[in-house]
């Protein structure tokens, strides 16, 4: 009987383990089984921006490298990012510091040399890190070999660039341009060429003549430019200036005038209204074959460049479900919407961070950019007090923080005398306007320690002058420091990878005038309440009066601004809700703890 008994034992249990081997075969060769879907690098990374001119000196001559930048992969891997957005190296005239592209797939030797680049490429690998492209699609240099033959009418180049005759000759005997566009960077955006006989188009400086997407040749050979850097390993591509890359083919329409500008400047690109040089539909197409591109390589991200104040227009560069198109376009509204501290406060950062939320179409990724090589520095726009709150708010939302090199020490604009002045935006208007318009203020070089030259180099100059605030304000100082901005940056950069961050989900219990909260929170996992004080006052605030969503009586602190050196705010303390104590422009970040 007991033999018996154990001879069926034995065949269930064969019976049992063939069943299982059967099934576990079948959803190996049909993909029943769930698989789990790793998000792409682009969702879980801070997204750092290295301008190359101003980073690192490593030949040195004074001017940022290739070589400079990958001797300092490790303290971008030490700061918490996954992805280096590079701006431009490719061989260039420089009348645009790079935006300005003679040969789309060579590194101009200001930078260094192919070679460099690629072992830029491998050092960032192989520490795990990306790298990002800044590519410049909308137009070339005029130095470029495609202009130059465009000139001389040589097949298949003669309408590579958008061409057109004279409407006429004025009474001084200068040639009238075919209509009234003007140039991003102040005047016409048409310039004469004697030896063609004809007006070249520019959307921004005369040096960067636009190339013609409604030649399919062009825009092949702009598909193997980004072919190119894929097959150098390169992660993916941000795009710049997209909005202007095709034009309306009617080239005899003029740009109606802004009447509620307020800009009565004529020359000024503000004076116009852009209908037809601007966001035209066969730029999405565009898009949507640099996309298909991009598919056929694994895990690629491609990132837009889209100013514009009509948040549907941005929009669209998103695609949908159906015809995908970027990543995301970067949401500048943190940048145009708050310009001054006049601007900030709890509502408006509410009302800037729904705008992009409420408007993002289904399924897509947002994204928040505080600070470029293009806007004034988030300490001196803003206010040093702010620096960490912000730092706090681009890395705890939901999406893709984006980092201008230096925000994680809070470096501030460097004043730049006339006489120093490089940037073309700011000497296009003269000695006694170009501070309103040059960017040079917040591309000065990265403060390393309190060195000559802020350690950038050790040569005897620097390309552009060093803020003198380096002695104080530089990497080693906030490295050894007990607490500072920079190590406020790379715990921030640790904990939103939690889930609460990466997974959950976003509420904003507290928004008054002065207050800004929002919440993060997910079922498991820890609660966590972000509080910022936009006022230069310090305050006590009771959460519970201004809630909108139950509280606890009490929290923890975790992080808190530089700013704040209180006993009562110290980490890892316990914060009644009803008292929360808010130096100006604090950032204050809370544990919440589940009630007995």
């Amino acid at each position: 009987m007991d033999r018996k008994y154990f001879q069926i034992c034995l065949l269930a249990i064969v019976f049992v383990g063939t069943i299982i081997v059967i099934i576990v075969c079948f959803e190996a060769k049909y993909g029943i089984r769930e698989k789990v879907v790793e998000s792409p690098f682009w969702q879980t990374s801070v997204v750092y921006q290295v301008y190359p001119r101003s980073f690192y000196d490593g030949q040195p001559d004074e001017t940022g490298d290739i070589t400079g930048i990958t001797s300092k992969v490790d303290y971008l891997l030490e700061l918490g990012v996954g992805a280096v957005w590079l701006s431009p190296v490719y061989t260039s005239p420089m009348k645009d510091f790079g935006y300005d592209v003679a040969n789309f797939t060579e590194i101009d030797p200001i930078f260094g040399s192919m070679a460099d680049f690629d072992d830029l490429v491998t050092t960032l690998h192989r520490k795990g890190l990306k790298l990002v492209m800044d590519f410049v699609p909308n137009h070339s240099s005029d130095q470029h070999e495609w202009f130059q033959r465009s000139v001389r009418c040589e097949d298949p180049y003669t309408d590579f660039y958008i061409w057109a005759n004279s409407s006429g000759v004025d009474a001084n005997g200068t040639q009238i341009p075919p209509n009234n566009w003007l140039s991003v960077f102040r005047g016409s955006a048409w310039e004469w060429n004697d030896e063609r006989q004809q007006f070249y188009f520019h959307q921004f400086l005369p040096e960067q003549p636009d190339l013609n997407y409604r030649n399919h040749l062009v825009r092949e050979e702009m598909k193997k430019v980004l072919t190119f850097w894929l097959k150098k390993g390169v992660d993916g591509f941000r795009i710049d200036a997209i909005k202007h890359l095709f034009e309306v083919e009617d080239l005899s329409q003029n740009e109606p005038v802004a009447t509620h500008s307020g800009v009565q400047d004529p020359d000024d690109y503000d004076y116009l209204n852009h209908t037809y040089t601007v966001d035209q539909p066969e730029t999405l197409t565009v898009v949507r074959e640099w996309r298909q591109l991009l598919n056929q390589y694994p895990d690629r991200v491609m990132m837009v460049e889209v100013y514009n104040d009509d948040i549907d227009a941005v929009m669209k560069y998103y695609g949908n479900e159906t015809v995908p198109l970027a990543d995301f376009p970067f949401n500048f509204f943190l940048i145009d919407n708050l310009q001054s501290r006049g601007d900030l406060t709890g509502e408006s950062l509410r009302y800037t961070i729904d705008l992009w939320l409420d408007n993002m179409p289904e399924g897509k990724w947002p994204n928040w950019v505080t600070g470029n090589h293009d806007n004034g520095r988030v300490a001196s726009r803003l206010g040093r007090d702010l620096v960490d709150a912000l730092n706090m708010l681009t890395l705890l939302l939901p999406g893709t923080p984006v980092t201008y090199y230096g925000e994680e020490l809070g470096m501030e604009n460097t004043f730049i005398s006339w006489d120093e002045t490089k940037d073309p935006e700011g000497c296009r208007w003269g000695p006694d306007l170009y501070q309103e318009h040059s960017r040079d203020p917040e591309r000065t070089p990265m403060q390393w320690d309190n060195c000559t030259n802020a350690g950038f180099t050790t040569a005897n100059s620097t390309w552009l002058p060093v803020n003198p605030n380096y002695k104080v304000l530089n990497v080693k100082a906030q490295t050894q420091a007990e607490t500072s901005h920079l190590k406020i940056y790379k715990e921030l950069a640790v904990l939103r990878r939690a889930d609460t961050f990466s997974k959950g989900h976003i509420a904003f219990p507290v928004v008054t005038k002065e207050i800004f909260s929002f919440l993060r929170y997910l079922e498991g996992s820890e609660k966590y309440l972000l509080v910022i004080n936009t006022s230069e006052e310090e305050l006590e605030v009771n959460l519970h009066r201004h809630a909108n969503l139950p509280l606890p009586s009490s929290a923890v602190v975790v992080l808190r601004s530089v700013t704040d050196t209180s006993e009562k705010t110290h980490p890892g303390s316990e914060v009644p809700l009803d008292k929360v104590p808010l130096v100006g422009g604090e950032g204050l970040l809370l544990n919440l703890q589940a009630e007995d």
